[in-house]
């Protein structure tokens, strides 16, 4: 006896109906942008653009430069070179 696949269109239907067809496309960034600050004006919100991601990376970075350069902030772990040789005698047994 033969094996039998059943067909897509017997399996799934019709394809024209009812199924997806995919993910919506995006609406244009500028669009997305005046309608939002649109409806948070009408909700009474402010309508502020939000704060640029890169531009709080480089904040964020320029402030830990400034400690790191200060001495409020530790720069990291010492190079092996000018680590002790021998763990401190905490660790020793």
């Amino acid at each position: 006896m033969a094996h039998h696949h059943k067909p897509n269109q017997a399996v799934e239907g019709d394809p024209d109906h009812g199924h997806g067809r995919g993910m919506p496309r995006r609406p244009d960034q500028e669009e997305l942008d005046q309608r939002t600050a649109r409806e948070r004006a009408e909700a009474g919100l402010p309508t502020a653009a939000a704060p640029d991601p890169d531009a709080e990376y480089r904040a964020v970075r320029e402030e830990v430069e400034r400690a790191v350069g200060a001495g409020e902030m530790p720069s990291g772990e010492p190079t092996r070179r000018t680590r002790a040789p021998f763990p401190p005698t905490r660790y020793r047994g």
